[in-house]
C-alpha cells in the first residue's frame, strides 16, 4: 500500500449527511409554510420534488451553467410550481429560512468521527467541497467535524468545482501536498472520483447505496468504517 500524507474528503453525502439533514429541514417547512393544507401535496411527494429540482440544479452548477445566486432564487419557486401551488410568495422566505436551517443539522454517516479520530493520527486531512463557504463552515461547526481537518477547499473560495483539474491542483497547493502522496475520498464518481483521477491523485468511491458502475476505480467502499482497512 502506498503511504498517503494527506487525504481529502468531500463533505455533503460523504461525511455530511445531505440526505437527512435535508428531509429534517424540509419537513419543518412543510408543517411551517401550510403545504400539509393542499390536499394533492403529500410529505414525500414535497421532498421527492425537492431533490428533483436540486440534484438538476447542482449539476448545472457543478457544469459551470447556473451560480450559487441562481439556485438560492429559483430552487423553491421551481419545487412549488412543479407542485402546482399558484400562490408562491412565500417561495423567497422558504428558501432564506431552509439556507439557514439545514446546515444546523448534524447528522453524520456511520462511523464518521471514529474514522476521523483513526486517520488524523495518521494523515493530514482536508475537506474538498463545491460547496459555498459560510455554509459549509456551519455545517462542519455544528456537526463537530472543524477540529478533525487542516483546512477546507470550496469551489467558492478556489474559483473552480470538482471536477476540474484546476480545483484538486489548488487544494494540493493549499495543503501544500504532492498529487502522488495525496488521496481523495467522495461519493460523486465524476466530481470527487474522476476529478481526482484526471489530477494524479488516487480516489475512493464512496458508495454506501451500492450503485451500480463500470467506472475504473483505486478503491471503493460501501461505510466509512472500511477506510480503516485501507489506510
Amino acid at each position: 500500500m502506498q503511504r498517503y500524507e494527506v487525504i481529502f474528503f468531500d463533505l455533503d453525502h460523504t461525511l455530511w449527511d445531505y440526505d437527512k439533514n435535508s428531509v429534517e429541514a424540509l419537513s419543518d417547512l412543510y408543517i411551517k409554510y401550510g403545504l400539509n393544507d393542499y390536499k394533492d401535496v403529500s410529505l414525500d411527494l414535497f421532498l421527492n420534488t425537492f431533490t428533483q429540482v436540486n440534484e438538476k440544479l447542482w449539476s448545472n452548477y457543478n457544469k459551470g451553467h447556473v451560480d450559487r445566486e441562481h439556485i438560492r432564487n429559483t430552487r423553491f419557486d421551481s419545487i412549488l410550481k412543479n407542485l402546482g401551488i399558484k400562490n408562491r410568495s412565500f417561495s423567497t422566505d422558504m428558501s432564506v429560512e431552509y439556507i439557514k436551517e439545514c446546515p444546523q443539522k448534524t447528522n453524520l454517516f456511520p462511523y464518521t468521527l471514529d474514522v476521523l479520530d483513526y486517520l488524523q493520527q495518521k494523515y493530514r486531512l482536508f475537506i474538498l467541497t463545491n460547496g459555498f463557504d459560510d455554509v459549509q463552515q456551519i455545517k462542519i461547526t455544528k456537526s463537530n467535524l472543524k477540529p478533525y481537518f487542516k483546512g477546507m477547499i470550496t469551489s467558492d473560495g478556489s474559483g473552480h468545482r470538482k471536477p476540474s483539474k484546476e480545483i484538486f491542483e489548488y487544494a494540493l497547493g493549499h495543503a501544500s501536498a504532492k498529487s502522488d502522496k495525496s488521496l481523495m475520498i467522495g461519493d460523486n464518481l465524476s466530481a470527487d472520483v474522476k476529478g481526482a483521477i484526471n489530477a494524479s491523485i488516487d480516489a475512493v468511491y464512496f458508495n454506501p447505496h451500492k450503485r451500480a458502475h463500470k467506472a475504473t476505480i483505486n478503491y471503493e467502499i460501501n461505510c466509512l468504517s472500511q477506510l480503516m482497512d485501507i489506510l
